[in-house]
């Protein structure tokens, strides 16, 4: 099976996306890119953005400034791909193809989920840093104003 993980992801989206690169290392691509296009919906909804289709909640994702421009896209992408396993239209799709949709799943998850914890996580170390530091200097870093 695939080695992916996702570790600032929740438990249950997390689960979804390492079953769905599970699925693209057997070469089950459809079902890879239907999970994939799930992550995305259960992504959104985790995000708070439970109204409406999956193009509204992408696009509500974007203007909260939760997915950037181009992630957008990437999401919808993954939109694209799972509807056309999804929805019987018996789209053959490729393994390349669901290789790629699968990346883009990943970049979603990405903005969603990884990049702010890690964010976060490096503002912690900062202040626990700055805390350790005496006087002046303490301020300067908590706040960062330090140059």
């Amino acid at each position: 099976m695939s080695n992916r993980t996702f570790p600032d992801v929740p438990p249950a989206i997390e689960s979804l996306a390492v079953e769905a690169h599970d699925c693209l290392t057997i070469k089950a691509d459809r079902a890879a890119v239907t999970l994939a296009r799930a992550v995305v919906e259960a992504s959104a909804k985790e995000r708070g953005v439970i109204k409406g289709s999956l193009i509204a909640k992408i696009d509500e994702l974007h203007k909260l400034g939760l997915l950037r421009g181009h992630i957008k896209e990437a999401a919808h992408e993954v939109r694209f791909g799972g509807n056309e396993a999804a929805h019987g239209d018996l789209t053959p799709v490729d393994h390349e193809a669901a290789e790629e949709i699968l990346t883009l799943m990943d970049e979603v998850l990405n903005d969603l989920f990884q990049s702010p914890a890690r964010v976060t996580r490096a503002q912690q170390r900062r202040l626990e840093r700055s805390q350790a530091l005496p006087g002046p200097a303490n301020a300067a870093v908590s706040e960062g104003t330090a140059e």
